[in-house]
Parts: C-alpha cells; structure tokens; sequence
C-alpha cells in the first residue's frame, strides 16, 4: 500500500462532500490537529500486531492491503483506525489525507455481513457516504449475491500483481528474454554482492533512500514531495521496526556502496509480499537482479510473490508489466446503498 498520487491534497476530489467539523473522516482543523477517531475504534499501533496477525493465520489474507505491515508502516498517511467490535474480524477505517476516508474489507471473517453492515452504519453515523475500498475479487463477488443494491465497481489501479516466484527466480522462458539480457549485462559488468539486510545495515540504508527520494523530488517538483516525504516515512518504519514486524530483506552493494534493497515478508503459507525494493536506477539490471536473488536467497519457500499495485502510474503499470505476471488479486470498490 502506498499513497495515491496526488501532490496536491487540495486538489483531490472528495465525492461525499463531508462538511469541515469534528469526527472521523471530516476536514482537518487549520492548525492540523488530528481528530479523536469515533468509539469503538481506535488509532493503530505496533501492540496491535498480534490481534492482527493471529487473524491472519487463521484466514490467509488474499490482498497487500490489509496486512498489519503495510497498515503500520502508512498508518500516519491514512490515519487508519480499527475496532473488534464484530466477533471474528476486524473493522478498518482509513482517513487518508486529501482523498475520501473508506472501510477496508472486515480482515477474518468477510462472510459476516454484519461486519460490513456495522462499518457502512459507522460512516452513515458521521454523515459520511459509506465505501469500501481495496475489497479482494471473492468478496465482491459474495457481497453482490448478498446485498444488490450495493454498487460495484473495479479498481483496476488497486489491483495486485502476482507472479510465479520460480519464474523470477530462473528468468527462464521467451516471456522472460529480456530481463534476462538485463540481468546478464549486470552479473558480467558490475562486482556485486547480495547481502540478507541485517540491523547494522539500517543507518546505511535509511541514508541511501533519503538521498535516493531528495533527488527525485528534485526531478520531480513540489507536487511529489508529499507522496515522497510519506514514502521515507514508511520505509524508516520498516526499518526501525524490522524485526518485530517479521520482515526480511536483501541489499545490493558495488564496490562496497549498497546500491538497492528490498524487504518483505510471507503474506501466506505460498506468497512472499514485497513492501520495499529502491534501486540505483542508472544501474541497468539492478532491479531484475534484486527481485531475482530476493526470491532465491531469502525466500525459496515462495510459490508466488505479490509486488502491490501500480497506483495507475503509467511507468509504474510499464514496469510491473514488464515482468509478465501470473495472475491478479482484482480489487474493488463498493458502495452500500
């Protein structure tokens, strides 16, 4: 998960046209003051894991969304709030700035139509429209059946890609001739090591992705500085929580100078989730070669790996593209009515 791309929060379009006022998912106060999320939910914080976790484990999550990795790591940009109010699931709200607040999906039990019903009245209760956001394909289809009233509608820039580790692994194949070439022209000119991302490699590595996301906000102007200031954000708490959040990782160095990285964790018993991969971009293979020796090195257990969305960004949608996925988690958006 990652912010949507839009610079200018001003300019985002908010469709419920929620009033400025106090409560959840209204405007924020001038001087920026975060508003008390309305009971029973509360703001998410690292304590939480286990709850969320051990929900994971008994209902393997389909989607990147909602793991508890990627709701602490954006959870300032999204502001996300949760309640275990339903038995069975967890309820998420999100209040992300500049962009409409929604409901993820209930994580456990989305079956329940309670759970969705007890997060629509929520919103209802605030004066919000309800709407539910980065729901997984089989829910969507379930909530069709069950409430046809609701709208639903397909959020192709949300949907995840999901390739065949084994593929990534060999780069074998006609489909995968390319990132082959890419990938020879960098083990044949370049003395690299591949490197499991241990804590005395934190500082390094939080230094090379400041410098990395500075000169692209240069390169790119104002407008990306909040998308990128709340990406830096993110990927520090990765770091600075990097074991307790269960992540593992790979770095890249050249003549000493670590020159990409990437870290993830297993998402389910067969899918690796990647959060994390930044590369040197004028280093031609780099990339191929990091998500390669990610998938052989640190995870060989993987059948799939998930690399997220591409937020509707074209070079991004090129890239993931490029790499000839598997299948998608189609995502959604529903509107209760």
């Amino acid at each position: 998960m990652s912010p949507p791309p839009c610079g200018n929060p001003a300019a985002c379009p908010n469709p419920f046209g929620a009033p400025a006022g106090p409560g959840f998912g209204r405007a924020l106060p001038a001087d920026g003051t975060v508003l008390e999320p309305p009971p029973p939910f509360a703001p998410l914080v690292l304590e939480d894991r286990p709850a969320f976790k051990a929900l994971e484990a008994s209902r393997p999550l389909e989607g990147s969304d909602a793991s508890f990795t990627n709701l602490f790591i954006w959870r300032n940009y999204y502001r996300f709030v949760w309640s275990a109010e339903v038995p069975g699931a967890l309820c998420v709200m999100a209040n992300p700035e500049g962009s409409p607040p929604f409901c993820l999906p209930p994580l456990g039990a989305w079956e329940d139509l309670s759970a969705w019903d007890f997060m629509a009245s929520r919103m209802k209760a605030m004066g919000l429209e309800p709407l539910f956001s980065r729901v997984p394909e089989r829910a969507a289809e379930f909530l069709k059946a069950a409430r046809p009233a609701w709208v639903v509608e397909a959020d192709r820039d949300n949907d995840d890609y999901i390739y065949d580790a084994s593929k990534l692994r060999t780069l074998s194949g006609r489909s995968m001739h390319q990132k082959k070439n890419h990938y020879n022209h960098f083990v044949q000119n370049y003395r690299a090591e591949f490197l499991p991302i241990t804590r005395d490699l934190f500082q390094e590595l939080k230094r090379v992705e400041d410098k990395w996301l500075t000169l692209k906000t240069e390169r790119e102007g104002e407008g990306a500085a909040t998308h990128l200031a709340m990406e830096r954000e993110a990927i520090h708490a990765i770091l600075e929580n990097f074991e307790i959040l269960g992540q593992k990782g790979l770095a890249v160095t050249i003549d000493g100078r670590i020159e990409a990285f990437t870290v993830g964790e297993m998402l389910s018993p067969d899918t690796l989730l990647v959060h994390v991969e930044k590369g040197n971009p004028e280093i031609r293979g780099i990339y191929v070669a990091l998500c390669s020796h990610f998938a052989r090195q640190i995870f060989p257990e993987a059948a799939f790996v998930n690399r997220e969305q591409d937020l509707g960004l074209t070079g991004l949608r090129r890239s993931k593209e490029s790499l000839k996925p598997h299948h998608f988690v189609r995502k959604f958006q529903i509107r209760p009515r």
